[in-house]
């Protein structure tokens, strides 16, 4: 979940907003229907009324949308906006729309639903002929030289402080996923386009690449940068490269597991895949250098699942054969919800729930609180 600052940094990222802006501006016509999906404060349905649409249906599942609601009525477009509250996936519309808008990547598109949902609108909202923007995203990956940022990953782990040894979870941290900003300077090859996702006829979800990347420089090594290229509406495009228009997404950052000095003309290998894993993504890299003169190969296999420092119980507790029965914990859950039927208010189910379940609540007041998180994702 984003904040309102972070709404509002992408407001002031210039090189995004302009393009948005603009995009809008020649795809919507006057009387056009709207759909913007993740709204947050809805800044780009206002942009889509102004442009001239006769109706936006702005959806959002976070309570932001209660400051887009206050940005309509300032803006006196409260009669042309419908706010819908909800997952996109779950939401009905009045009627199909001309134009779909979003902006709900995070700094790669491979993030959480963001691509089924842009489908899935595609699909239902969207009229025969209908635009989407963005329309297309191309992703890029590029060698990077990053020791300053890898030094604050590794550098704590491989210190022996106070004669303790410190390096067993390193291994967790290098398979990791960083959202990090690069400058042009630090890559180490030129970028490759490894993907490109076209919206318009339905991306895939999941992603796949072998890439052979040429070294440009001679210098040491650390991981893998990735970025996206989007082309928001045919010309209007912008690149949250190193570098690039639009900075508030930054790159994300796949470190090796050790650095590597390479020479000019070097041949990297890398298989790269995203898969997408229940909500999240699982992100596998696996780097073949081959060996020089003054270097032996190097090879790696990485994977954010190896860094996710599962314990072998938390595993077993997943295996599909595994027979789940309910801690305290989850009975509690489970009776808070079968209270909420309609008829018991919050209040009385706390009391009767810190009655119930003292080794979880030492107070009604403890307890309410847990039920008002419970009635904020379960209730209607």
């Amino acid at each position: 979940m984003y904040s309102l600052a972070d709404y509002g940094s992408m407001i002031a990222d210039g090189g995004r907003f302009a393009a948005y802006a603009k995009a809008i501006a020649n795809a919507v016509r006057p009387g056009d229907t709207v759909a913007e999906i993740g709204c947050g404060p809805g800044v780009l349905s206002l942009l889509a009324c102004r442009a001239g649409a006769r109706r936006v249906f702005a959806i959002e599942l976070d309570d932001s949308i209660h400051s887009a609601r206050r940005l309509a009525a300032a803006n006196g477009f409260t009669d042309r906006i419908e706010f819908f509250q909800s997952d996109s996936r779950k939401t009905e519309l009045p009627e199909r729309v001309s134009v779909i808008v979003s902006d709900i990547r995070g700094a790669l598109p491979f993030s959480g639903s963001a691509i089924p949902s842009i489908e899935d609108a595609r699909q239902r909202f969207l009229v025969p002929g209908g635009l989407l923007i963005p329309q297309r995203d191309m992703l890029k990956a590029a060698v990077v030289e990053a020791k300053e940022y890898y030094g604050e990953l590794a550098a704590p782990w491989q210190k022996a402080l106070g004669g303790l040894d410190l390096s067993s979870p390193l291994s967790l941290v290098l398979n990791g996923y960083y959202a990090v900003s690069f400058k042009p300077e630090q890559l180490l090859t030129e970028p490759l386009t490894w993907q490109v996702l076209d919206y318009s006829v339905g991306a895939a979800t999941n992603a796949t690449a072998s890439l052979r990347f040429r070294v440009a420089r001679t210098g040491t090594a650390h991981g893998l940068c990735l970025w996206f290229e989007t082309q928001l509406l045919v010309d209007i495009c912008y690149s949250s490269g190193p570098g690039g228009s639009a900075t508030i997404y930054g790159q994300i950052f796949l470190p090796w597991l050790d650095p590597v000095t390479v020479t000019e003309g070097q041949e990297i290998q890398v298989e790269l895949h995203a898969d997408l894993i229940g909500q999240d993504y699982v992100w596998r890299w696996e780097t073949r250098i081959p060996a020089t003169a003054n270097n032996p190969e190097t090879h790696f296999r990485q994977s954010t699942f190896q860094g996710a420092n599962f314990s072998p119980d938390s595993l077993r507790r997943q295996a599909v054969d595994y027979v789940p029965l309910l801690c305290e914990a989850g009975q509690a859950d489970l009776w808070m919800l079968e209270k909420m039927d309609g008829k018991t208010s919050l209040q009385e189910i706390a009391q009767s729930a810190s009655r119930r379940f003292p080794r979880l609540f030492s107070s009604w007041r403890e307890a309410l609180q847990h039920a008002v998180d419970l009635s904020r994702r379960f209730s209607r």
